[in-house]
């Protein structure tokens, strides 16, 4: 079972949080508020067990309907995603275990092409790269602690998921740590779209400690302030998981 993020210490929530949960500039897709709290499971944002705000609450935090927002709400408990119990002391809370998510990432990367994985490779070894050079030049104590912390839980992984999140979660805090706005919002929608992708490549063991060898380096030279050496550690730890996922690609996404 999943352990809820420490809401103290955890200023990725708190950033990611600002970006999901944000008004909608159009208030009538339910599809919209949907996918965004898919992210914020698939991310581990919203954590298991987690009881979401109340329905009048949340509409308004999203600037939708109530109407609008059961909808959104109607197609996640459909997924498995949340579940609701009503009445009094009810809610709708994340579901545990969430569904098999190995098999839902599948449905989700069967449709990209090579271009595709390729494309996405690129923009992600972008943002990346210079999200670690601007971060070895700006990280605060904070920064380099939070960074410490996602290297560790990397390490730590001992699955598919875990290992997806420990990534996702890590170089959204690069982004955070290059002090960078845009870059931020950047690596958070751009996790979101490479989630599935990470989820079967970290079906493997040996992906997935490799991974985790390249973050350390990255966050030594980040705290070290070795703007290229942590620009070159962010392409290698993209370009790891981009030749798994190509492999992977070219055999049907098969992961057994």
């Amino acid at each position: 079972m999943s352990t809820p993020p420490d809401r103290g210490l955890d200023l990725l929530s708190t950033l990611t949080r600002r970006v999901l949960f944000a008004p909608l500039a159009d208030p009538g897709r339910a599809e919209t508020v949907a996918e965004r709290l898919r992210t914020a499971i698939s991310l581990g944002i919203l954590a298991e067990n987690e009881q979401l705000p109340p329905e009048a609450d949340l509409a308004a935090q999203f600037n939708i309907s109530p109407v609008t927002l059961r909808e959104a709400l109607n197609e996640l408990r459909s997924a498995g995603l949340v579940t609701t119990r009503r009445g009094r002391g009810g809610g709708t809370v994340v579901s545990g275990p969430l569904p098999d998510q190995e098999n839902a990432s599948v449905e989700q990367v069967s449709a990209l092409s090579s271009v595709d994985l390729r494309d996405l490779a690129d923009w992600r070894r972008t943002i990346a790269t210079e999200s670690a050079r601007l971060a070895a030049r700006r990280a605060s104590e904070r920064d380099i602690a939070l960074l410490e912390r996602g290297v560790g839980n990397a390490e730590m992984s001992l699955s598919a998921v875990q290992a997806r999140r420990a990534d996702s979660r890590f170089f959204i805090e690069l982004a955070a740590a290059s002090q960078s706005a845009r870059l931020s919002r950047a690596a958070i929608r751009l996790q979101v779209d490479y989630a599935p992708i990470l989820t079967l490549v970290y079906t493997d063991k040996v992906t997935r400690r490799g991974a985790a060898a390249i973050l350390r380096t990255l966050t030594t030279a980040v705290r070290e302030g070795q703007v290229e050496h942590a620009g070159r550690a962010a392409a290698q730890a993209v370009d790891l998981v981009a030749a798994r996922a190509a492999m992977l690609h070219a055999q049907g996404w098969e992961t057994s």
